[in-house]
């Protein structure tokens, strides 16, 4: 069954200023701790320039800790990681990372106003961010007869498959990639088709 819950479906980029202070937050989609930590490499190299670049990912389904990270950058402790991840903790996004690029204005916001500032950027970026939902992909091979090709592509296209690799031989033999919810209507009407002769098996592909 796919999942049913929204990640980002962009990435983005939002400022807010508080005393003079700077805060820009990137956010994007991260399906792992590894691509999280690819997306914080990218954009602290970026904005090597600002004076913190303060970060947390979630990886997994909203309100899921099995998966998480977060870091001050020098910050006092507790004041900008931790707050960030709570944010996002408590969101109803999964999947996601965020990272914070302070430009300090001059002006000492405490501890408090810190933990303020860096959660209400996190907040700001997720009030714009554009969501997609949640999709389990599985994946299949299917040896298709070259007179049903194009009837059988509207059948893989209508239900949201995509085509990943073709080859053609004695038939046309195709490498997909659909949502795991549409299973049971695509054999349904596959079946149909081909009289019995033409479903989707799941393959070991990922």
């Amino acid at each position: 069954m796919a999942a049913d819950y929204q990640i980002p479906a962009q990435n983005i980029s939002v400022e807010i200023d508080v005393r003079k202070s700077r805060f820009i937050c990137h956010l994007a989609q991260a399906g792992s701790a590894v691509e999280a930590k690819q997306f914080i490499a990218d954009v602290s190299l970026k904005y090597q320039d600002a004076t913190h670049n303060c970060w947390a990912f979630q990886t997994e389904e909203p309100g899921s800790t099995r998966s998480i990270g977060c870091s001050d950058d020098g910050e006092p402790h507790g004041t900008a990681g931790k707050p960030m991840l709570n944010v996002l903790c408590h969101s109803d996004v999964g999947e996601a990372v965020a990272v914070v690029s302070r430009y300090y204005g001059g002006t000492k916001l405490g501890t408090g106003g810190l933990a303020r500032a860096y959660s209400d950027s996190v907040k700001a970026a997720l009030a714009e961010l554009k969501l997609r939902p949640k999709v389990d992909w599985s994946f299949a091979q299917l040896a298709i007869e070259y007179g049903q090709q194009s009837a059988v592509e509207k059948i893989l296209r209508d239900a949201g498959a995509e085509i990943l690799d073709s080859q053609f031989d004695e038939k046309v033999n195709r490498k997909i990639r659909y949502n795991s919810d549409e299973l049971v209507e695509m054999n349904h009407q596959l079946k149909n088709l081909s009289k019995g002769q033409l479903l989707i098996r799941s393959d070991s592909l990922s």
